[in-house]
């Protein structure tokens, strides 16, 4: 089967790392794969930069004169969290479709902000008339433009007073981006893939897509990397102290705010205070692992002694990381994922996490982790202080690990997309549906 998957990078970010390791599986299957991103980083011949524009300079110099002249769309507004425009994408379209050939089965999308646009989806859809799925890195496939709602409903409806664009507009841009892909991809039978039940269930809320096939899928993980070590060898690699209870956690921008550093500050702090009103472990005890851009900074704002780690460049550290923790906090208050859910546990690190996130699809309390209560920091620290104080962790990080092996194991995530891709191909291509614009 030839396959072509899209993703903005393909092994920088979490989403990126889980489309590449998809495309690997798949390929390890004896499949065609093959990947387009905007920013190759790898040195896989099977992942093809995107082509430029034929004049970069002119489509740039289009570009702006289209944002800032109010009659060709007006001056863009400043969005307070990372916004989707839909512009159109600075690529060379003809040299694209030559480079994928004649010959495509089934087209996978993964996060592809400023790498395809609504109409550019519409157009690899009628030129190979072949089933289109798309994997729920989060919620911008179905938004007019925002990639996390944080609570807006606005998805839902059609968008328009947008509070990421501080928008009173009922046709601001978000709403013009939401008619956009109702233009463009309402008449596409799209396959939705949500790697988590989190992101299944904003699919059926999306006005765009709720009538769309979504399918259940978790994201692959690497076995061969991610898997249970002994703890005091990882420890010794990372030059941690043997006899402490080491906490990790991190993000690669601990300050982006759905990662939950300011719950997470909240819960330390209320960790300390149950850790003195206790006699089972003492504050010098604990030991704090921190991973992340701006790792350094945030230390001082901790209770706990610790190390900042930095960024982890690759997958070994990582786990290395997972392997030497007796548990990894995942304070995340909304995320289609975190993919660090899965690879922790499969490394034998319990996990206490929100029940906001992907979370609840593993993590089960006082079995393989401690799942709290969403952004409430009392119920994130009890979580944290039952594990810690437990009397050994051995069996809670051997059933995390295995409840994590059960469904992201590479194989298991491959072998499930091929049978839905055969599964699309046998329904065959959906009748031809016009598009204006």
């Amino acid at each position: 089967m030839n396959i072509v998957s899209f993703s903005t990078e393909d092994i920088s970010g979490g989403a990126a790392k889980a489309a590449y390791r998809l495309h690997s599986a798949l390929r390890g299957l004896g499949h065609n794969s093959r990947m387009v991103a905007l920013n190759k980083r790898s040195e896989d011949d099977d992942v093809y930069q995107v082509p430029p524009p034929p004049s970069p300079l002119r489509h740039a110099l289009s570009k702006r004169l289209k944002e800032r002249i109010p009659g060709l769309g007006g001056k863009m507004p400043v969005a307070n969290y990372t916004f989707n425009f839909d512009f159109e994408p600075d690529i060379n379209q003809q040299e694209l479709f030559s480079t994928l050939g004649a010959q495509v089965d089934i087209i996978c999308l993964h996060w592809i902000a400023d790498l395809l646009n609504a109409r550019l989806i519409r157009q690899l859809y009628d030129h190979y008339r072949c089933p289109v799925v798309w994997v729920m890195a989060d919620q911008d496939p179905m938004t007019g433009g925002c990639h996390y709602s944080f609570g807006c409903e606005g998805f839902t409806k059609q968008c328009g007073h947008c509070p990421q664009l501080d928008s009173s507009d009922t046709d601001d841009y978000s709403h013009k981006t939401w008619s956009r892909k109702q233009q463009y991809l309402s008449g596409i039978p799209i396959c939705f893939i949500a790697p988590t039940s989190w992101g299944m269930k904003r699919i059926r809320q999306s006005s765009l897509f709720q009538d769309h096939r979504v399918e259940l899928i978790p994201y692959p993980v690497d076995m061969a990397v991610f898997r249970p070590l002994d703890q005091s060898m990882a420890r010794e690699v990372l030059q941690l102290p043997p006899d402490k209870k080491i906490l990790f956690f991190g993000a690669t921008y601990l300050e982006d705010r759905r990662k939950g550093m300011k719950q997470l500050i909240e819960a330390l702090a209320i960790l300390v205070e149950l850790i003195e009103a206790g006699d089972k472990i003492k504050r010098e005890d604990v030991f704090l692992l921190v991973a992340g851009l701006n790792a350094k900074s945030l230390m001082p704002q901790l209770p706990f002694a610790g190390k900042h780690a930095g960024h982890f460049n690759d997958d070994l550290t990582l786990a290395l990381a997972y392997q030497a923790a007796d548990a990894f906090v995942c304070p995340s208050i909304e995320d289609a994922g975190p993919m660090m859910i899965p690879e922790a546990m499969m490394c034998g690190a319990p996990v206490v996490a929100f029940d906001s996130t992907g979370a609840p699809d593993l993590v089960e309390t006082m079995r393989t982790g401690y799942l709290a209560v969403a952004a409430d920091a009392q119920d994130f620290a009890r979580g944290i202080y039952a594990l810690l104080t437990m009397e050994s962790l051995a069996p809670m990080r051997k059933e995390a690990a295995l409840a994590a092996a059960r469904s992201h194991t590479p194989s298991a995530a491959a072998d499930r997309h091929i049978e839905l891709y055969q599964s699309l191909r046998a329904a065959g291509p959906a009748p031809r549906a016009s598009a204006s614009g």
